[in-house]
């Protein structure tokens, strides 16, 4: 699970706001990965995105998830979804739902913030870090941007890892208010341009 804001990880608004107004003028395309499907979130995925985000350790690690996260919740989030780059991920082939990944605009130049979270039972499996790479990819393919950040609770090293797996750097400390949790302890991390291009050529070790 990653961090930031509405039901999803994202806080900074900004800068390259227009950047992805442009790209979600036209519906997002579906990104396949190698088990994975990234699709934008439909009205039908209410149900599946209120059970895996109605988790009181999930919105923890959030900061403004709410706990309980009722069906309501959910059909908001997605009517509210259109101006930013929010996939659903799904498995391939079930067309299973696991969780959110997307990119928001940020207050920074030339930058994006990534956020990500996966319901309790796909924890462990590496969704999170297939999901987010293929995320940051496009968003460096496609976007006029020099950096991406993220971050996350203290306490949640499974989503540092996820990030330093994507090739994040810590840049520091703060703290966020959580809707479930109060003011908690953070860590920031940032990907540029061209630390990205370097593990696109090294393969992504």
């Amino acid at each position: 699970m990653g961090h930031h804001r509405p039901l999803f990880s994202f806080a900074r608004i900004g800068a390259v706001d227009h950047e992805l107004d442009c790209l979600v003028e036209e519906p997002l395309e579906p990104i396949v990965t190698r088990r994975l499907m990234l699709r934008p979130p439909v009205t039908d995925d209410a149900g599946a995105i209120a059970r895996l985000a109605d988790d009181a350790g999930i919105a923890a690690m959030l900061a403004r998830l709410p706990h309980p996260y009722t069906i309501e919740h959910a059909r908001s989030f997605i009517e509210n979804a259109g101006r930013e780059m929010v996939f659903a991920v799904t498995e391939q082939g079930s067309g299973r739902l696991l969780g959110l990944c997307g990119l928001r605009p940020t207050h920074k130049v030339r930058a994006v913030d990534l956020g990500y979270w996966m319901g309790r039972a796909h924890w462990g499996q590496g969704y999170a870090t297939e999901a987010a790479q293929a995320v940051i990819d496009l968003g460096f393919a496609r976007l006029d941007i020099e950096s991406i950040w993220a971050n996350c609770r203290a306490i949640n090293l499974a989503s540092r890892r996820v990030l330093e797996k994507c090739g994040f750097q810590h840049r520091g400390t703060g703290t966020f208010v959580s809707v479930a949790a109060g003011r908690v302890s953070s860590e920031d991390f940032h990907l540029d341009r061209r630390a990205w291009e370097a593990l696109k050529a090294w393969g992504r070790a």
